[in-house]
């Protein structure tokens, strides 16, 4: 049975959807709130760390959160960074679970152990599994493993979904179907991302020698995975797009015959507050302060791309392009 939360989320999706359909004012009813930008990891990757600074104090965070919540806002994630490198994290969670959002949290769960129960007050926990530990190493430095598939099994154990993230840089689809036997046996799901590049949020590059063949192939099997009944969390709208992609080095394009949801279905929020149409426009578009701007009124409707292969910005255009499917598959693979 659903709970009055995810109710509630469900509505402000139908009218988010409704006014995107419409092409009228903006009405996102999810959000991203990236809480620090400071890491204890250094993966290949990713950038964020580059951005570190200034964070919100607990105050700003519960005016950011009345904000968000009359904005429409029911979906809330909580991104880094690494959420849990800040001590107060239980009380932001709080904050967020005392105004009824729906909340996820992404963690790579090395620091799980400083606060054991603090993810409890989470409706989703996102982390990141890029295979055995050779190879989640490589992409995310010596240490990185230890302990994420203990923290794992203990928060599956008192009941909690989780779902892993594997960033794809080659199309290995053995490594898939370890991790694929390894999610199952620890009672979770995985999505498959594919490596982020061209952004200033991102860094690094696919491996050499890497083709678009090779990568072509890998997508059309996790296709064929997910079909077999594997653990994919990943959408098969989502995988059939992957395995079309026509440049794999091109994450994002800007394609005029596109219509975006970034900024009307979703948005991104950094550590002080200022919020983005999505997590690849940081540092490519005007923000607003949303502690003291109006995100309808304010923000200019631009965004530096209109179609890309960053995992939750591609699921929630499919969620806006093909409702009933990508909303079917959801409460399959994200509970």
């Amino acid at each position: 049975m659903l709970d009055r939360t995810r109710l509630e989320m469900g509505a402000h999706y139908a009218a988010s959807y409704l006014a995107y359909a419409l092409d009228g004012a903006p009405h996102p009813f999810s959000a991203a709130f990236n809480v620090t930008d400071r890491c204890n990891l250094r993966c290949t990757y990713c950038n964020f760390q580059s951005f570190a600074g200034p964070e919100l104090d607990l105050a700003g965070v519960a005016q950011l959160f009345d904000r968000l919540k009359t904005m429409g806002i029911r979906r809330l994630g909580l991104v880094g960074g690494e959420p849990l490198i800040r001590t107060d994290i239980g009380q932001v969670i709080g904050l967020a679970r005392d105004r009824g959002f729906f909340i996820s949290v992404s963690s790579n769960l090395t620091l799980f152990h400083r606060f054991p129960g603090v993810l409890q007050q989470a409706d989703l926990i996102l982390t990141s599994l890029d295979g055995e530990s050779e190879a989640h190493e490589a992409n995310r430095g010596a240490g990185s493993s230890r302990g994420v598939i203990d923290a794992i099994r203990a928060l599956v154990a008192t009941g909690k979904t989780v779902v892993g993230i594997c960033v794809v840089r080659h199309g290995t689809l053995e490594d898939a179907r370890r991790l694929l036997a390894q999610a199952r046996t620890l009672g979770i799901r995985m999505h498959f991302q594919m490596q982020c590049l061209d952004a200033p949020i991102t860094r690094g590059t696919l491996p050499d020698g890497t083709t678009d063949a090779e990568l072509r192939q890998f997508w059309r099997g996790l296709l064929r995975l997910k079909a077999a009944g594997e653990p994919v969390a990943s959408s098969i709208g989502y995988l059939e797009t992957l395995a079309q992609w026509p440049d794999y080095r091109a994450s994002s394009v800007a394609d005029p015959a596109a219509h975006c949801v970034a900024g009307r279905g979703f948005l991104f929020i950094d550590p002080m507050g200022n919020a983005f149409p999505c997590t690849f426009a940081r540092g490519q578009t005007t923000s607003v302060n949303l502690l003291n701007g109006d995100w309808q009124r304010d923000w200019d409707r631009s965004t530096p791309c209109s179609r890309c292969t960053v995992g939750p910005m591609l699921e929630f255009n499919l969620l806006f392009q093909h409702p009933v499917q990508t909303v079917i598959n959801a409460v399959r693979s994200y509970g």
